[in-house]
């Protein structure tokens, strides 16, 4: 009868808008992707070193790859090594007789192969059978940082082996190891803007957008509708041109994600200019299944496409001192670390999650600019070192160690 159902599509509570939000800051570091099987610093150094376990080859095209079956990959022209497998050479060579000298370190040697330091004599001989009339040892050191990178890059998996997370399902309930963390952060982007800053390279954060707590509710700057930036996805035998997201700095989610030091997935689009010069002109974001060799760029419908001119590897930060010179990256380091100030100074509240406090730079900034003599500083590292209590005590922050990141509840904030 008439009445008897009454349907308010209305009833349910609006959802609170950003506009006017107070903001809550959070750090993250290598001891949060750890529970994943991430590896953490020593692990990272202690592969590098032993990097001949892994059946990884360099393509022609300049690529670390391994096959699908797990061996060594074949390349066209078996027994004689291309230009690539030769840097490889070389630089496992220099990471060998480096450590002979030196307590290994994966950051130090980056900032290592970027000195003066790499030209002693005693390093010069390392690629003498590999040289030919065309290459001398200075084109072999300029080789390294992009063989080096992509080295630390292979590493960058968890425990199951993934880098990339777009085919996992939508995840329901309990989520292992990040169980009480995802629950506060529920709770908290119901009212506030949770500004996380990570110092990670890999994707594991962004996964969390597919568990029934964020769902959907995380914002990192890059952005698709209306990119005019593609890539080359083969599936069955098929060729599709899908389209990426590239960064706009906008950030419209409650929980907005800031990767300080780059990402496995933020690769830089170059473009040819006059007298065939080639500058970056923006960062785009790879996708599974598209290699970093297979970007485009649409050039107006009726003249199709433009290739990116050289296949670059995805772009992160490393090194102690090597990656602060590139914090005044115009296209997008800058921006993130102007970002990363503001945050600090307009936080309630700041959050440190498994960062071991080695960073010098990113300590300046957080003394700088956050107000930790009127605001809470709160410090979970279950093996808080030295330097985590030494910035703990500048902080005069509250350092909670000896838990697992699953643990953290609401009533440790108050």
């Amino acid at each position: 009868m008439k009445g008897d159902i009454d349907l308010d599509i209305d009833s349910e509570i609006p959802e609170k808008p950003l506009t006017g939000r107070k903001h809550i800051s959070i750090l993250i570091g290598a001891g949060f992707s750890a529970p994943q099987g991430y590896p953490i610093g020593n692990t990272l150094n202690e592969n590098i070193l032993d990097f001949e376990k892994y059946n990884a080859d360099f393509s022609p095209s300049g690529v670390l790859c391994c096959s699908t079956t797990g061996e060594k990959p074949a390349f066209q022209g078996e027994g004689i090594l291309n230009l690539h497998q030769k840097h490889f050479v070389f630089c496992k060579r220099l990471i060998k007789k480096y450590a002979e000298t030196h307590k290994f370190d994966y950051e130090e040697f980056y900032d290592f192969i970027k000195s003066e330091e790499v030209y002693n004599s005693c390093y010069e001989t390392l690629c003498d059978d590999l040289l030919d009339e065309y290459t001398d040892y200075g084109s072999f050191v300029f080789s390294l940082p992009d063989i080096y990178n992509q080295m630390v890059r292979y590493l960058l998996r968890d425990k199951d082996g993934n880098s990339f997370y777009e085919n996992q399902p939508f995840h329901i309930g309990f989520v292992e190891h990040y169980d009480g963390f995802l629950k506060y952060l529920s709770h908290l982007k119901e009212d506030y803007i949770i500004d996380v800053h990570t110092l990670n390279h890999d994707l594991l954060f962004e996964s969390f957008n597919k568990t029934e707590y964020i769902n959907g509710s995380i914002s990192d700057g890059f952005d698709e509708y209306g990119s005019e930036f593609y890539g080359i996805l083969n599936r069955d035998n098929a060729t599709y041109h899908c389209r990426l997201e590239r960064y706009t700095a906008r950030y419209d989610a409650p929980i907005r994600l800031y990767k300080l030091h780059g990402s496995l997935d933020y690769v830089p689009y170059y473009k040819t200019v006059e007298n065939n010069f080639m500058i970056p002109i923006k960062y785009v974001k790879i996708r599974e299944g598209i290699g970093v060799s297979d970007l485009l760029r649409g050039i107006r419908s009726k003249m199709g496409y433009e290739s990116c001119p050289i296949a670059y590897h995805a772009d992160f930060l490393t090194g102690t001192t090597s990656k602060i010179e590139r914090y005044n990256n115009p296209l997008l380091f800058k921006k993130l670390f102007k970002r990363f100030r503001k945050n600090l100074r307009n936080a309630e509240k700041l959050i440190i999650i498994g960062y071991g406090c080695k960073d010098e730079g990113i300590n300046k900034m957080i003394l700088e600019n956050f107000d930790f003599a009127h605001k809470s500083t709160y410090i979970f590292d279950k093996y808080a070192g030295d330097k985590v209590r030494d910035l703990g005590k500048k902080l005069s922050a509250k350092v909670i160690d000896g838990i697992e990141i699953e643990d953290i509840v609401p009533e440790m904030f108050q």
